[in-house]
């Protein structure tokens, strides 16, 4: 089934994997997902071959669906920031079915255990109900110390709020 690739974390539904080249042609198709780039609040402007030869930073992992190991998006580690900042990206026809869930929650005890993080954040727009539901569902909290500046609209150039959570893993 597939290519044999180091399996991080799992549970009965979803598996975090090592990212393989393979996996890039889909990544950048839900890079360039108007839903991903409104949830990041960036336009996707690198061309896919930019997209290959892009420096790697932090961790990712990606989320196999364990009943067939077909990729179904990833999990970041950005540690290189001030604060650890965990990221998903679920592939569009895999949303809504709670794999990003299980995802996350995975992603967060890995950092825990691999990285000895003592807390780790993340973070979601305002208006983005699904993503702050998720993250609510995996134990993160409003961070009562955030340390976000002002955020505008990539379109638009409008004030946008990002919503900053924090989840203390020991």
């Amino acid at each position: 089934m597939g290519n044999m690739r180091k399996i991080y974390l799992s549970d009965d539904t979803v598996a975090l994997a090592e990212y393989i080249p393979d996996d890039d042609p889909a990544l950048y198709a839900c890079w360039c997902d108007p839903d991903t780039e409104r949830g990041y609040n960036m336009k996707q402007t690198k061309t896919y071959t930019e997209f290959c030869a892009r420096e790697r930073k932090g961790w990712s992992g990606i989320i196999l669906r364990r009943s067939d190991e077909t990729p179904m998006g990833c999990v970041m580690l950005f540690p290189e920031i001030a604060q650890p900042d965990l990221a998903i990206m679920i592939y569009p026809e895999y949303r809504g079915m709670g794999y990003g869930t299980r995802a996350f929650a995975l992603g967060a005890r890995y950092c825990a255990e691999t990285f000895g993080l003592d807390r780790i954040y993340a973070g979601c727009y305002e208006d983005n109900l699904i993503s702050r539901k998720m993250l609510e569902r995996c134990g993160f909290v409003l961070d009562p110390e955030p340390v976000g500046g002002d955020e505008y609209h990539y379109l638009t150039g409008e004030k946008i709020i990002q919503l900053e959570f924090v989840k203390c893993l020991r």
